[in-house]
């Protein structure tokens, strides 16, 4: 099932012990784990009320006493397990032994990277619990996905003409177009009736220049620059998410095209496929110099983090996030 299918028919879903979350898709993650909270403890939970493991440290034994011990307060326990796949790969057996009786007081959520749909465990969880895949749709059905999105959350009708103009100036970044559409909403106002009109009055290109020049800066190492550049775009409205969305947007391309360099692609030709323009050949491979390979090749996990603390997993105040996501791109590498 597809995220965006997900979050539209989530309360036909009936109870599930385990849900395998497929994908790097940060904004789309993020929004499934939280109706997951929500249809599985009530509108008042948050993520925070789930148990955390890593899929490279966590222990067996340690997973699945959490998963069933009855909980105090709440309906039942939620254990994330983050970067599943190695977990996964440690313990394939046990886990299709669990998901043919999943304790009644826990939901597993395995947050993996790669899952083949072939295997006896995909197939056990097809059967019996879910799976949701976080990939970005294409742009004809975030055109659809925009329109239901705003009547649904920013309570304001948005014409399809607009919504297709906002994907023309935004791209087909989800995390950025719900942002957008969220500003869009407060500036209509009363009215709730969002036109072409307003979008291009309000979504210009040029914040995306600026989000540029801050990556720009930190991933070549100039903190200073790139603070400075951040307060300003912060100073005049935008919103950390809304930023966020826009960096990810843009660091995912510098990633992908790492992982091509490092499967010996020639450096225009892994920027391509990766979808960088050619004009930023040269600063990403200057980018890829500074990092270094395994910053890098982390760099989803990084952003992924710094987006879940943005959304509740921090107490840290929205421009410390993001100032310290941009300190730490800013680092000599390491290797």
């Amino acid at each position: 099932m597809h995220a965006l299918e997900f979050l539209k028919k989530s309360d036909s879903v009936g109870t599930i012990g385990v849900c395998v979350i497929v994908g790097e898709e940060p904004f789309l993650r993020a929004e499934v784990l939280r109706e997951l909270v929500i249809k599985t403890l009530g509108t008042a939970a948050d993520l925070s009320v789930a148990s955390r493991f890593q899929g490279d440290s966590a222990s067996l034994a340690e997973v699945l006493d959490e998963l069933r011990t009855v909980p105090l307060f709440e309906k039942k326990r939620i254990v994330l397990i983050d970067g599943a796949d190695p977990f996964v790969t440690a313990h394939r057996k046990e886990l299709e032994a669990y998901v043919e009786k999943p304790a009644a007081s826990g939901l597993l959520v395995l947050l993996s990277k790669i899952w083949p749909s072939n295997t006896k465990l995909a197939k056990a969880i097809e059967a019996s619990g879910l799976t949701i895949d976080t990939k970005s749709p294409k742009e004809p059905e975030l055109a659809t996905w925009l329109v239901s999105w705003s009547k649904s959350r920013g309570n304001a009708k948005l014409d399809k003409d607009a919504a297709l103009l906002l994907l023309e100036l935004v791209g087909p970044e989800i995390g950025l177009l719900a942002s957008e559409i969220e500003k869009l909403a407060v500036y209509v106002g009363p009215s709730a009736h969002i036109q072409r009109s307003h979008v291009a009055t309000m979504v210009g290109t040029g914040r995306v220049e600026n989000v540029w020049q801050i990556l720009n800066a930190a991933t070549t190492g100039k903190t200073r620059e790139a603070l400075t550049e951040m307060d300003r775009l912060l100073a005049s409205g935008e919103h950390p998410v809304g930023l966020l969305a826009a960096m990810t947007a843009s660091l995912r391309k510098v990633h992908h095209a790492g992982a091509l360099r490092l499967q010996r692609w020639e450096p225009t030709a892994a920027c391509r496929e990766a979808g960088i323009p050619p004009f930023a050949v040269e600063m990403t491979m200057k980018q890829h110099t500074h990092l270094g390979p395994s910053r890098v090749a982390g760099l989803p996990q990084q952003l992924l983090a710094a987006d879940l603390d943005l959304k509740g997993n921090s107490p840290l105040p929205a421009r410390v996030i993001i100032e310290r996501l941009i300190v730490e791109l800013s680092l000599p590498r390491r290797d």
